[in-house]
């Protein structure tokens, strides 16, 4: 496995054939051509101005993970995405941050198209990317992938909000050549014996049109995913008989691992030469994910629980429903001039239902004397819609001594969030209805009882609404090679939305070869992010465990008059300043290796507020607490990549390839404008995700066998508690992680069995004075750990190829 391109780096410039030797004709020949941070038409991974990882097919196989976003967790130092559990919404859909950044700062294309974000918020305190509204990056189906080029280099000048910390560009399988067909049957369980998962994923490619000629015009991929996961249970009391009334267990029954998970996706995407100098291309793609998780367990005397109903008290469950789907129609060119010409427009959209099961609204039952246990909560959708047209061209200018690729263009996009009432039952809260007993000298009248579906009360009326908004964006483009030895690349952005202004962003590239096997690169640029539709209009309630008392606390949107009085104000885009600077190294043809350090600094940064204490009244209903999106967060984050490849002929005992990668990244906080982000907060900015990461792969292939080995080492993480002595806070240390597969070939048939996490590897446990991780309850193991708390997981897959 290669984190970049198999044949390593070359440090090649884009010059004349003539001026170049045999050695480094021969390499770039074997180099892969790339279309992510440049405009140019043939810059090679080894050219690239900036950091860029080319992960292949292969790469993205050989783990047990079925899902893009594991998949490149196991692959890219950069990359971090955790398995929460008991995190509502974020259970089905995780999160992945790159460089630390928030998940909000990584811009995601489908081949080269921007891809719509999910419709969940990411509003729980305890986990990575609090406040985020990410792209759902397990709705792309890996069978339909070619390969992956991610840029870890600010890009917004190139392609718009978003790209602070880079880009991840999917590539989508084109044609359908004999043999790239492929249909694989996979399998696996964890060592403890759940987890178990299933499914059945493929590609298969047809001509279109007459192929009488010896080519078809056209044609189609069909690519396809099917996985049935079942939950993993972690809890430290498993034993649901310790809950049986009037049984009262030190450490209460919870079930705490990853959700039920039903996966079904198809896409197909295609291309038809209309013209011998005209192309329509496109690719649509559906999919639906049903996620059942878990909430905490309602034991048989609280308030929230009817005893007439569960008289052992119960388990409410998330049942989210995510379908998702996308599709891009566009038709691409030249003109007699040589002008390229690319026009298309895509759209994309999220819809994200909650439904509740095995709960109760008490309110409603001790006011009406029944209530449903089976709740239709809301449903959140996130809209998209883009146009764009791009050009480009070559121009050679007399001064110059290469041809300047000059590219333009203008896009348009349209975005819309839409909150969708639940039913009556799943809001119903009656403040009258009050717990026997509850009246005190401080409140008089009572506690009522809690209302809405437990777990996750209901979208309310008043809470529903439809949000949208506008923006316009031109750029323009400029890259050449000034010299046998220097490239260099300059681009500039202006977008302007109807709800947040006008932001303009410029990028300056630069690469200079030092020797045959020796360059440097660097990289300046401003960027911005616009908040997201999401950010700006969420609002619901949720249950929060917080000192072992379940609560009621609010997100109210920005325009919210809760979140008015407590200083909320019009969210305004992020701004941000990147600076690269690397060294690309390759002595020999099959040795590679480059080194890259970044600093990313982040003005006005969205962060999502601490819970400020608030009266219940009619316009909050019952919370205790307030939270909602502030413009208030300075941050700089350092770090440097590391990346060295290693190919090696063992003549009779076949090919090995090596690579060696890693990751040093810290955020620091330069400032807070807001006293509601208080230290614990903070830390889930610069402590939640590993400082370090480091990944050692490689792959034997001899004669019918491929053996694949990768080596992961997490680094630490620490969670910071609220209080200055840091007597709340807890670090869990790193862990090594080793991947193990073999994959033995018989004509077109692969059969693989494989293992991840061979030595049944665990995070740290937490603390009993992590007030944060609910030790007290039962949750074990803390939901920031970056590769879960599953244990080893064993799998086999069949691939027949054709």
């Amino acid at each position: 496995m290669f984190a970049q391109d198999a044949t390593g780096v070359t440090g090649t410039s884009n010059t004349s054939v003539a001026s170049k030797s045999a050695s480094t004709k021969n390499v770039k020949q074997l180099q892969q051509v790339i279309v992510t941070g440049t405009r140019a038409s043939d810059r090679t991974v080894a050219e690239s101005l900036s950091p860029i990882d080319v992960l292949t097919p292969a790469d993205i196989k050989a783990s047990g993970g079925t899902d893009l976003g594991s998949a490149l967790n196991s692959l890219l130092p950069s990359l971090d995405f955790p398995r929460p559990a008991i995190n509502d919404g974020n259970d089905a859909i995780r999160p992945a941050t790159l460089r630390g950044l928030s998940p909000d700062d990584v811009l995601v294309l489908v081949d080269g198209k921007r891809y719509h974000t999910s419709a969940l918020v990411n509003y729980l305190n305890t986990t990575v990317g609090r406040g985020s509204a990410p792209v759902d990056l397990a709705t792309i189906p890996i069978a339909a992938i070619d390969h992956i080029e991610v840029l870890r280099d600010g890009a917004a000048a190139q392609y718009g909000s978003d790209a602070i910390a880079g880009v991840i560009n999917v590539v989508l399988k084109h044609g359908a050549a004999k043999g790239n067909n492929e249909i694989t049957v996979n399998g696996g369980i964890m060592d403890k014996g759940d987890g178990a998962q299933n499914g059945v994923q493929g590609s298969v490619g047809i001509n279109l049109g007459d192929a009488s000629s010896g080519k078809a015009p056209g044609w189609a991929r069909l690519a396809w995913n099917y996985q049935n996961a079942m939950n993993t249970q972690r809890a430290e009391n498993s034993d649901k008989s310790t809950t049986i009334a009037p049984t009262i267990s030190t450490i209460p029954y919870e079930r705490y691992g990853d959700p039920a998970v039903v996966t079904k996706q198809a896409m197909i995407n295609f291309g038809y030469t209309l013209t011998p100098d005209m192309e329509l291309y496109g690719y649509i793609n559906a999919g639906r994910r049903d996620v059942t998780s878990n909430g905490y367990w309602r034991r048989w005397f609280q308030d929230r629980n009817v005893q007439e109903v569960y008289p052992n008290g119960f388990l409410p469950q998330i049942v989210n429903h995510s379908n998702d789907y996308a599709a891009v129609l566009g038709i691409k060119g030249q003109t007699a001039g040589n002008w390229h010409w690319d026009l298309s427009a895509d759209y994309g959209e999220n819809i994200l239902t909650f439904d509740i099961q095995d709960s109760i609204n008490t309110n409603l039952y001790r006011t009406t004397g029944s209530s449903p246990t089976y709740f239709h909560a809301g449903v959140f959708r996130n809209k998209q819609g883009v146009v764009n047209l791009d050009l480009n061209k070559e121009f050679s200018w007399g001064f110059l001594p290469n041809p300047v690729t000059l590219a333009f263009g203008g896009e348009y996009r349209n975005e819309r969030y839409v909150m969708n009432a639940g039913e009556p039952a799943s809001y119903f809260f009656d403040p009258s209805t009050i717990v026997p007993g509850s009246a005190t000298p401080d409140n008089p009248s009572g506690t009522p009882y809690p209302g809405g579906s437990q777990v996750y009360p209901g979208i309310a009326p008043s809470e529903a609404g439809s949000f949208g908004r506008n923006s316009y964006a031109a750029y323009v483009d400029l890259e050449t090679d000034l010299s046998d030895k220097l490239s260099a690349g300059v681009a500039a952005r202006y977008e302007n939305y109807s709800d947040a202004g006008s932001t303009r962003s410029g990028k300056i590239s630069l690469r200079y070869q030092l020797t045959d096997t020796f360059a440097l690169r660097g990289t300046v640029s401003n960027g911005f992010r616009a908040p997201s539709l999401a950010q700006q209009n969420y609002q619901s309630v949720v249950t929060l465990l917080q000192g072992g008392v379940l609560t009621q606390v609010g997100t109210f949107r920005t325009s919210s008059p809760v979140a008015i009085a407590l200083g909320a104000k019009p969210l305004r885009p992020e701004k941000s300043s990147n600076y690269g600077l690397g060294a690309v190294w390759q002595p020999t043809n099959d040795f590679s290796a480059t080194l890259d350090m970044y600093q990313i600094r982040i003005w006005h940064q969205v962060l999502y507020t601490d819970q400020l204490a608030v009266t219940p009244t009619p316009e909050n209903g019952e919370v205790g607490g307030a939270q909602f999106f502030v413009n208030a967060g300075t941050t700089r984050t350092r770090g440097v990549d590391l990346i060295g490849n290693y190919r090696m002929d063992l003549s009779s005992f076949g090919k090995l390839n090596l690579t060696v990668s890693g990751n040093y990244n810290h955020t620091k906080i330069l400032e807070v404008s807001t006293a509601a982000f208080g230290r614990d907060s903070q830390g889930l900015l610069t402590d939640s995700t590993p400082r370090t990461k480091f990944v050692v792969a490689g792959d034997w292939m001899y004669r019918n066998f491929d053996l694949h080995a990768n080596v992961t080492r997490y680094g630490s993480i620490t969670r910071l508690g609220d209080l200055p002595d840091a007597s709340q806070d807890q670090t869990f240390a790193a862990r090594w992680l080793l991947d193990l597969a073999t994959s033995y070939n018989l004509n077109d048939w692969t059969f693989t069995v494989g293992a991840d996490n061979v030595t049944n590897v665990y995070p740290t446990k937490a603390s009993y004075n992590n007030m944060y991780e609910d030790r007290p309850d039962g949750l074990q193991y803390s939901s920031l750990s970056p590769f879960g708390f599953n244990g080893r997981y064993w799998y086999g897959k069949v691939t027949y190829r054709f």
